[in-house]
């Protein structure tokens, strides 16, 4: 790739700075009407149900979506276009069950019912895990975002890094979640109209546009979906079909950015509708993406290239601003570079928003002091928001220093992991309140356990016939229950009048 001129670079910096200023002018508007914790988390509780609808779309088109899904189906096959379809179908129980169930809550965090149906230690195992792999996830959206802006300005990845990292953190912490809700909807217009531009070109690009894609890719197994055998210790088809419906589960259960919006509309009609906009829009993006994949993989089959040979193995993700920076003019560049920066903020500020709703509730409050005053609790939740900003970016730094795998991979891997079991855990909150608490604590630990075991006996080859880790989400979801209901035969539950109270309440709000 020739070096870029003085003057595309400058238009590079623009759209980077343009970005970034609108962002945190959004953030420092909005920043005068926080005057407590319930504008700050949730926005008042009163917006409007397509605007919610929008943010939820653009939080899940995230920069992996530009970046890592191509890179995946560029580098391997279709392995997770099927599976995409369970954010559909996980839709339908969220507008029936979860949407009149969190509504219904009282605090800001929505694992409270969980102590108060089988105690504390639920209460963190759910917001633990969330923070766990959110943290994580920011880390891995920044480093993604960051490795493709190197390509283009020249800058190293660690300095865009901090750049990026620190501009999200600033517009997050000002503004809270309504900053982050309208900051997405101008995000969301850059994205699209970035998005759209870029499956033409390629197509355009290549001679014979979509029948010599169709006629190279389809016999190479591009456009596959992978082995259709049902077997444990492969990614095959019913595995990944079957991981996504539990971790679509557990996204649209467990995940607080997800709760956040249930409750921020004005109304429930409202909060349909937004859960309805998102899951309507999110799906083909990720499909028009994992064709993108295959569309570049076909354009350097024609064109080879030996610098595509050489970073396919090691960072696929980089395949879409290669292109961008060597075959497209500045000014379509241009475009798609700003849809990318705004994907990657679209993602970084509502996961830092609901972190911080996380830990003051369900850690900060909970564990070391008592509520605090309206304005105290304003004054956490920009601190919460600015610490965790400083994790993301050493997060980010680490993962670009130590990163093996795909980072479409890296992240499927860690939500397995840091949400196994959960889902199973919320629905014994929904419909088993003959459950003890008892049982569910002996459950969950027995269900972590096998579940860690599980995990490093495949990563250290200790057993050769250990189970893929894409099946966590299925066994470990499905497992919970099970083992609770066992151990429920042989613990006689402890009365607790109360417990048993929220538990009915619970049960009745949970019926369609």
């Amino acid at each position: 790739m020739a070096p870029l001129s003085m003057g595309t670079r400058i238009i590079y910096l623009a759209i980077l700075s343009i970005c970034l200023v609108v962002s945190l002018g959004i953030g420092q508007y909005f920043s005068r009407r926080q005057k407590n914790a319930k504008s700050y988390f949730l926005g008042g509780g009163d917006m409007p149900g397509w605007l919610v609808g929008i943010s939820i779309s653009a939080s899940m088109i995230s920069a992996m979506t530009f970046l890592a899904i191509p890179g995946f189906s560029f580098k391997e096959d279709y392995r997770w276009v099927v599976p995409s379809f369970s954010f559909l179908i996980m839709a339908v129980f969220a507008i029936v069950v979860l949407i009149p169930f969190f509504r219904k809550a009282s605090t800001p965090s929505g694992y409270a019912f969980l102590e108060q149906r089988f105690g504390a230690w639920a209460r963190v195992y759910a917001a633990g895990g969330f923070l766990l792999f959110n943290v994580l996830r920011l880390g891995v959206v920044l480093y993604v975002t960051c490795l493709s802006l190197e390509v283009f300005f020249g800058i190293p990845a660690i300095w865009l890094m901090l750049i990026l990292g620190i501009a999200a953190t600033l517009y997050s912490m000002m503004g809270g979640f309504e900053a982050v809700v309208w900051t997405e909807f101008f995000q969301a217009i850059v994205l699209v109209m970035g998005a759209v531009i870029m499956v033409p070109v390629v197509l355009y690009a290549i001679p014979g546009g979509l029948g010599t894609v169709v006629d190279l890719a389809v016999p190479a197994g591009k456009m596959s979906l992978g082995s259709f055998e049902f077997t444990f210790v492969e990614k095959t088809v019913w595995v990944m079909v079957l991981a996504s419906l539990f971790y679509n589960a557990s996204d649209y259960s467990t995940r607080q950015d997800f709760i956040q919006r249930y409750r921020a509309p004005k109304n429930m009609r409202q909060a349909r509708i937004a859960v309805a906009i998102g899951a309507v829009t999110v799906v083909p993006v990720w499909l028009y993406f994992n064709f993108l994949g295959t569309t570049l993989w076909t354009y350097y089959k024609v064109n080879p290239d030996p610098v595509v040979a050489e970073f396919t193995v090691s960072a696929p993700e980089k395949i879409v601003p290669y292109f961008m920076a060597s075959q497209l003019p500045p000014a379509v560049t241009g475009l798609v570079l700003g849809a990318i920066l705004m994907a990657a903020l679209s993602t970084l500020a509502p996961i830092l928003n609901a972190c911080a709703v996380t830990w003051a509730g369900d850690f900060h409050h909970r564990f070391f002091r008592g509520p605090a005053e309206a304005r105290d609790e304003l004054k956490l939740g920009r601190a919460t928001t600015r610490a965790l900003g400083v994790i993301m970016i050493v997060l980010a730094l680490l993962i670009h220093v130590l990163r093996t795998q795909t980072l479409q991979d890296l992240q499927a891997t860690g939500q397995m992991l840091f949400s196994a079991g959960l889902f199973g855990l919320f629905l014994i909150g929904f419909f088993g309140h003959r459950i003890s608490a008892r049982a569910s604590l002996c459950a969950a630990a027995c269900t972590v356990g096998i579940v860690l075991v599980w995990f490093a006996a495949h990563t250290w080859k200790w057993m050769a016939w250990a189970p893929d880790p894409f099946w966590i989400p299925v066994l470990s979801n499905l497992g919970l229950p099970t083992f609770a209901i066992v151990f429920n035969k042989f613990m006689p539950p402890v009365k607790n009048p109360a417990a048993d109270a929220t538990a009915d309440v619970q049960t009745q709000t949970a019926k369609p």
